[in-house]
């Protein structure tokens, strides 16, 4: 046993002194290319630590993969936090494709593809997904932010599609400050985990333009699976009877620049990237930024910071996202991190947890709430963001989802506040949803609430709605709305072959 251990210990003392001692150089010169090869070495240096330990004590293959398993994670993990302490990249642009590895020559646009790869690629992908912890809590849950990451990975990629170029082409300048983070799920290891350890099996014969969109389906298709676990009758989702195949990756796309909303613009930016350049309806914009159910926000990637459900909800693909808007309060939080380019809104209401940070950005609360001329800004406007109970199909909602309204129940918290009645002078609803600050600014002639809570303005109110209380219609409007996203830009794909009825 004291030899296992030696041997073993050795082998961890060997993929440390590889590889730790080029990283500074690698760090210092921010090369991304740099550090995904010293990954890849470390990752190798490991192997060969179990090979060496299994031959030489056989011991249990199960228990050392485990051991070597957890300590490529700590060191991975070590390795991106020297590195996080730069911004990836310098002047040089840098796509997805250049950071991938791949045994042979990548090939570039998908020539034929069964059912049966398809299945392979997502088995691959869920298997990453289920290797790593399903335990959620206040800061952490490896599930939902490897997910996210996979899903904005992705997102990034067709969101640029305007005037006919781009698209889900696996184009994006991976040295852009909006994309921070990608590079983690992509290659270097978001908890230890990455894309390119599925993709290396499949680079030859699948484009990174059709994985990437496979690996979201995975994603999205796994998460889903634990929905269907607690409840048989919910409704499922089918994203491999739509798919087809045959993108072309891109290895340069200057041109995509600047085309990534900026949340702090609101429905504006909505209304610029979704529905005038991507082409999608309201209905299908307010559909397509459910994806934010998955995941966190994070300072470090995107200047942002919370969840947009509760951690748990947060590696579910279901719809609780817009639950979460309308049964939830919402007040702004300026500066984040002492950054004026970032706002956001907190969660207000007293059923929230002091100790778990939920939040959504100005382009998801445009889609519900704005003022008169139906804005919404955390930045300059300084209102609540609720709904009454007794607005049409909330209590529905409400019923649906716990019983709860802004943490109490809806005809308790609405006692006391007469219809009609001035929302910002009196009522226990309002001070559920807003807490004691706006409830003492509301007393008198001040109004915080942003818009009518009556009746909100939203620019896509009523399918916001609708989705939180019908889940099988906000899967079937994302379906549709994914499809386009995912198809723009390329013309001739080829649905599966090989596929059993």
């Amino acid at each position: 046993m004291r030899l296992n251990q030696h041997l073993f210990w050795f082998s961890r003392w060997a993929a440390v002194a590889l590889t730790f001692p080029i990283l500074p150089a690698a760090t210092d010169s921010l090369d991304l290319r740099l550090i995904t090869s010293l990954m890849s070495l470390h990752r190798v240096v490991i192997g060969a630590s179990m090979v060496i330990m299994m031959v030489a004590s056989k011991t249990n293959p199960e228990t050392c993969h485990s051991e070597a398993g957890t300590f490529r994670q700590r060191n991975a993990n070590s390795m991106l936090q020297s590195h996080s302490k730069h911004r990836i990249g310098a002047n040089a642009k840098v796509v997805p494709q250049e950071l991938m590895t791949c045994s042979g020559t990548p090939t570039m646009t998908t020539s034929n593809m069964t059912c049966a790869e398809y299945d392979a690629i997502t088995k691959a992908i869920t298997e990453l997904w289920d290797s790593l912890s399903p335990v959620c809590n206040a800061t952490s849950c490896q599930q939902a932010d490897w997910a996210g990451c996979v899903l904005r990975m992705a997102g990034h990629d067709f969101m640029d599609f305007k005037d006919g170029q781009g698209g889900a082409d696996a184009c994006t300048d991976m040295n852009d400050g909006d994309n921070a983070g990608l590079a983690e799920c992509l290659v270097l290891g978001e908890h230890g985990v990455s894309i390119n350890d599925a993709y290396q099996k499949y680079c030859t014969t699948v484009s990174l333009a059709d994985f990437l969109v496979i690996a979201a389906e995975a994603v999205m298709t796994a998460s889903r699976s634990l929905v269907l676990a607690e409840d048989s009758s919910a409704p499922l989702i089918d994203f491999r009877s739509s798919f087809q195949f045959g993108r072309t990756t891109a290895m340069s796309c200057d041109f995509a620049a600047g085309r990534l909303p900026n949340p702090e613009n609101g429905c504006s930016a909505v209304e610029e990237t979704f529905i005038n350049s991507m082409g999608l309806s309201w209905a299908h914009a307010a559909a397509l930024m459910g994806v934010h159910t998955l995941g966190q926000a994070k300072i470090s990637n995107s200047g942002y910071d919370g969840w947009w459900s509760d951690p748990e909800n947060s590696r579910r693909f279901n719809n609780n996202y817009y639950v979460s808007m309308l049964i939830k309060g919402w007040i702004p939080e300026k500066n984040i991190n002492n950054n004026s380019h970032k706002n956001q809104w907190e969660r207000s209401d007293e059923g929230a947890d002091p100790n778990v940070k939920e939040m959504m950005l100005d382009t998801d609360m445009c889609l519900a709430f704005g003022d008169a001329n139906g804005d919404l800004s955390a930045k300059s406007m300084d209102c609540c963001a609720w709904v009454r109970s007794t607005t049409p199909r909330i209590t529905d909602i409400v019923n649906a989802n716990g019983g709860l309204m802004c943490g109490d129940a809806p005809e308790e918290s609405f006692a006391g506040v007469r219809e009609g009645e001035d929302r910002g002078s009196g009522g226990g609803e309002f001070h559920n949803c807003c807490g004691d600050e706006f409830w003492q600014q509301g007393v008198g002639e001040i109004k915080p609430t942003c818009g009518d809570s009556h009746k909100p303005s939203g620019k896509a109110f009523k399918q916001v709605r609708s989705f939180a209380s019908d889940e099988s219609e906000w899967l079937r409007r994302f379906s549709e709305a994914w499809t386009q996203a995912i198809e723009n830009g390329f013309a001739g794909l080829k649905p599966l072959e090989a596929c059993s009825s």
